[in-house]
């Protein structure tokens, strides 16, 4: 793979990893405890408002199916991949301190999102100056995305933190600036760092591989110019990626079968649909910007082109901390592609701190730029970056009120005006991705439908039928009997947005009474 392998090989900037007086006290200079203390509070403040707000889909499987079963059999079963099993502990820890709500299921993602925070800018200290790491600790702070995603009840905030930390942990093992940094201690705690991020979600492998491209590549690279690196230079980076093997494999025993058996045993069936496509992602991202469709395609042509600008930065100072920035996100696109799986956004969160690290150096890029072009020197393009993304990060916290006004799915919302509206002894029936929340969560009585079979079987003599469903891409593709009576015998009545893009909730009716079902017509399950 040489377009993969060159630019990692190619990384090592320095011959070899010395402490240097110089290095030393750039590493002691004055740490913002002031600032950082101010955005770290600012963070925990933004997270917690509407923590209570109901939950969507994915939270509810989380409650039901992990959270709310014992801890014992938290850790000894695995009930799906949406499992995201460091969580699931937490919320139950949560939950048994403080009882049953909403908020108190989703604080192990405010916490994780908080320490973010401060990881971001310990990450980004290690690659830009202070200036650059403080402005992308800020972005985040305010970003509408870490928001959402830390007011959800998934692993996805903590795969962030774990991201940032094993990032910043690899750096000081790496390229080692103090005493502190050259111990193997750093590479002990790198590897526990990389358990934990695997015991949120696998997909922190994604992490690990990238990591351990880098440092192969590092490590060739000093071979091939300065001879064999010393055993000790060798042995304690792989005594820290053997030691996350061997805790993951511990933390992940009571429950590995389990997994063997529900993805090699029984694998899901292929689902073709729009979510397979690279192009429905970048509409999904342009649209999640919080600006509608165009204006966000224009937001996100703009920040590509500032990122872009990052990225040559950043390569040319540095291929190795490119390679940090860019290669985990890199394959996962690659794993989702390979194996066809949906390219849904929140696959991608993890690296939003990076994303940040990068969009900060574009944007300090183009006011040198813009500083040039009017014959300023080189501090002025400082001033004219810094002034351009003061105003970026102002203009991202119009986003922000969605979070609080709008809950994530709007399920209760339906489930009130189906219940206000429909006239007594009209069935109603749910389909797809929406059984579960009625079915289950909220314990309605209301028929699931999968069949048209049992769709027929649902109606009732001279009554019209109330439909409930969510995600028409699901039905369309793995339901199309139901899409199509949909379509052809429902009309829509009302839908029930929320944060959630392509998480609205949609309400449907009967178009005529439908004649008494047929006496042998069975419910198809």
């Amino acid at each position: 793979m040489p377009i993969l392998t060159q630019p990692i090989i190619a990384s090592a900037s320095s011959p070899k990893p010395v402490v240097t007086p110089r290095a030393a006290a750039a590493a002691e200079e004055r740490f913002p405890w002031l600032q950082l203390t101010a955005l770290t509070i600012l963070a925990a403040i933004l997270r917690l408002i509407a923590l209570n707000q109901q939950l969507w889909y994915d939270e509810m499987t989380t409650l039901v199916q992990s959270a709310r079963l014992p801890f014992w059999t938290i850790l000894t079963t695995y009930t799906s991949k949406n499992q995201h099993l460091l969580y699931s502990l937490l919320a139950h820890l949560s939950l048994v301190t403080f009882g049953e709500s909403n908020w108190a299921l989703r604080l192990p993602a405010v916490i994780f999102g908080v320490l973010s925070i401060p990881a971001l800018y310990a990450c980004g200290r290690r690659m830009t100056s202070h200036r650059e790491a403080l402005l992308a600790a800020a972005f985040m702070t305010v970003s509408y995305h870490h928001v959402w995603f830390s007011q959800n009840a998934r692993g996805y905030s903590g795969l962030v933190f774990w991201t940032l930390a094993a990032t910043w942990l690899f750096l000081r093992g790496i390229r080692p600036v103090t005493l502190a940094d050259a111990r193997p201690a750093i590479w002990a705690a790198y590897g526990l760092t990389l358990a934990l991020g695997m015991y949120t979600h696998l997909t922190m492998g994604i992490v690990v591989a990238a990591h351990g491209l880098i440092l192969l590549g590092v490590l060739a690279d000093e071979w091939r110019r300065l001879g064999m690196p010393p055993v000790r230079r060798l042995l304690a980076p792989l005594g820290g990626f053997a030691f996350a093997g061997v805790t993951t494999l511990a933390l992940y025993a009571p429950i590995l079968p389990q997994i063997l058996r529900r993805t090699v045993g029984a694998p899901e069936p292929p689902m073709r649909s729009q979510w397979n496509s690279p192009i429905w992602l970048l509409q999904e991202i342009a649209r999640g910007l919080g600006a509608g469709r165009l204006l966000g395609a224009v937001i996100l042509v703009a920040g590509v082109a500032i990122g872009l600008a990052g990225v040559i930065s950043y390569w040319r100072e540095s291929p190795m901390k490119t390679s940090l920035l860019l290669l985990p996100g890199a394959l996962t696109a690659a794993a989702l592609l390979l194996v066809n799986q949906n390219l849904w956004p929140r696959f991608f969160f993890f690296s939003i701190g990076f994303a940040f690290l990068l969009l900060v150096r574009g944007g300090m890029v183009w006011g040198d730029l813009a500083a040039w072009f009017f014959g300023r020197e080189h501090h002025t393009g400082q001033k004219w970056g810094t002034a351009l993304l003061a105003l970026a990060l102002l203009a991202s916290l119009w986003p922000l009120r969605a979070d609080y006004l709008f809950p994530k799915q709007d399920f209760l919302g339906a489930m009130n005006y189906v219940d206000a509206h429909r006239l007594p002894g009209e069935p109603v029936v749910v389909t797809g991705l929406a059984i579960f929340p009625y079915r289950v969560y909220y314990q309605r009585d209301w028929t699931a439908v999968e069949t048209r079979v049992q769709l027929d079987a649902a109606q009732a003599p001279g009554k019209p039928s109330w439909l409930v469903e969510w995600s028409p891409t699901y039905i369309q593709t793995r339901q199309p009997e139901i899409w199509n009576a949909m379509n052809s015998e429902f009309s829509l009545v009302r839908s029930f947005g929320g944060t959630l893009n392509d998480g609205i909730i949609y309400v449907w009716r009967a178009k005529e009474l439908p004649a008494a079902p047929v006496t042998d017509h069975k419910t198809g399950r």
